[in-house]
């Protein structure tokens, strides 16, 4: 990729000079500068782990909160310094510096925790953080047009407004907002986009049906999706790697608004647009994967992107390869009572599995693991573990380690199967080629004698036993590929 600056270069103008001295001296048409603004889920709240820690790039900074511009690191808000963690906007920059190399990205962080959009007004004071949302705002946004060009505002709000009073004035609101702010900046087409409040909350869908008639409103703006993401567990903050991926969707709908051809190039920084994925909506259907990008409702276990390598998507299909290079992909959203269904195609010997109720749990050790009840995935016929019958509770549809099947019909290594996961409650069902073969209670009696002889008794407490958690497909280094992959949510 085309780079304006050698990193030997950045690395010897870091370390001699201060960042904003060097910002400065730049002209001011290369230094796109953009204003995040909205309330908690645009400052970020999500954990900033040493994986998050470590985010940057070399032409992204960041207006801290004396003025001056630092490397862009999490957290970039300031607004309640206890709380705030990873938010969209670094990922939003780094992508946007992705997309331009030409140019230095500087972001201007002003959210504020809590405020409903009233408090965004000339004058409004917001008590619990003893701030004037907007005229603070407004004085940043100054500020920073001393060092370049405000090319566009990124906008996420309104759990504050989330109930019909408000909601029905919602949009009014917005539109003078957008109006206020193009006119400070002196550029009445200053492009916004707009994140939809989380799908979590049913309340937040009153805002998330204004958002929608915000780009027929208001020229040059747009609306991005929150299909998928999902909370660190609160129920309203979303977690670091939803954050970080609604932080790439806000550079793809700002890339649009400018008219910048998404190329080859920064395409893995930059997915398209999420497309719909209710397959059968009267049903209550959706989609997991129809050949779109898989970033929209998948990424690695290690980390907030699907792997780079290790995993093929194309065709509808993702496929594990051959050498454990990818690691174990997994839901970004987190599923309670759900019917789950795909079909699976093994390779010889292959070994793999579909694990669900994935969450963190603490281990003998102290350390926090992702874990969950396991749908076996494995060549009955060629693996050596289980051919002949030998180990039932670790075959193709087993819960793992704990339950054999019955009375299934397992098709050959090479040949489509059909499994089916119905959780509701406790009580989980496995499917497999339209037999039912497997039924337990989650945190029964059986159940917990059973894991407290097998390996999963290192847990401290709950294995298996989440109220809700990852879908999960295991890389064991075998080629195994799946197709179809469909959910829906059970009352």
């Amino acid at each position: 990729m085309k780079k304006l600056f050698t990193a030997s270069f950045f690395h010897l103008v870091f370390g001699c000079f201060a960042i904003g001295v060097f910002a400065q001296q730049q002209p001011r048409e290369k230094v796109h500068i953009y204003v995040l603004m909205g309330q908690s889920n645009m400052a970020g709240r999500g954990k900033v782990t040493d994986y998050y820690a470590t985010y940057g790039h070399p032409r992204v900074i960041a207006l801290d909160q004396a003025g001056e511009w630092v490397p862009a690191k999490h957290p970039l808000h300031f607004d309640k310094p206890k709380m705030a963690g990873v938010g969209p906007g670094l990922t939003f920059g780094m992508a946007m510096a992705d997309a331009d190399p030409d140019v230095i990205i500087g972001l201007v962080p002003c959210a504020v925790g809590g405020t409903p959009i009233a408090k965004w007004a000339p004058g409004a004071y917001d008590q619990k953080t003893h701030t004037h949302p907007y005229d603070d705002a407004a004085v940043r946004i100054h500020k920073a047009m001393e060092t370049g060009v405000i090319k566009g505002i990124i906008w996420h709000q309104g759990e504050g407004d989330s109930n019909p009073t408000s909601a029905s004035v919602y949009l009014e609101k917005l539109e003078t907002l957008i109006g206020r702010v193009r006119t400070l900046v002196g550029n009445p087409n200053l492009p916004v986009v707009a994140g939809q409040l989380a799908r979590y909350r049913e309340g937040y869908q009153l805002i998330n049906r204004e958002l929608v008639k915000l780009p027929d409103s208001v020229p040059h703006t747009a609306v991005v999706s929150s299909e998928g993401l999902w909370h660190l567990g609160d129920g309203t903050h979303f977690d670091s790697p939803s954050a970080s991926e609604f932080g790439r969707r806000f550079a793809q709908g700002m890339l649009a608004l400018q008219h910048t051809p998404v190329t080859n190039e920064h395409i893995s920084s930059v997915p398209p647009a999420p497309s719909p994925t209710a397959v059968d909506p009267s049903e209550g259907w959706e989609s997991l994967f129809v050949g779109n990008d898989p970033n929209v409702r998948w990424r690695s276990v290690g980390g907030d992107r699907f792997p780079d390598e290790g995993w093929l998507a194309e065709a509808g299909m993702l496929t594990v390869q051959p050498g454990r290079n990818g690691k174990d992909i997994m839901t970004r959203e987190q599923f309670s009572n759900f019917e789950l269904q795909l079909e699976f195609m093994l390779s010889d010997s292959a070994n793999t599995g579909i694990k669900y109720f994935v969450a963190p749990l603490e281990n003998a050790k102290g350390e926090t693991v992702l874990n969950g009840p396991e749908y076996q995935l494995i060549d009955d016929f060629k693996h050596e573990s289980v051919i002949d019958n030998k180990s039932p509770e670790t075959s193709t549809g087993s819960l793992y380690l704990l339950f054999a099947p019955e009375n299934k019909i397992l098709h050959k290594a090479g040949e489509w199967n059909h499994a089916k996961i119905v959780a509701n409650g406790t009580t989980v069902e496995h499917w497999l080629n339209g037999q039912r073969i497997l039924r337990y209670e989650r945190g029964s009696d059986i159940f917990r004698q059973r894991v407290g002889r097998t390996k999963f008794n290192e847990y401290q407490a709950g294995y298996g036993e989440a109220e809700f958690g990852h879908i999960l497909l295991q890389d064991h280094g075998d080629q195994a590929s799946f197709r179809n992959i469909r959910i829906r949510r059970l009352k």
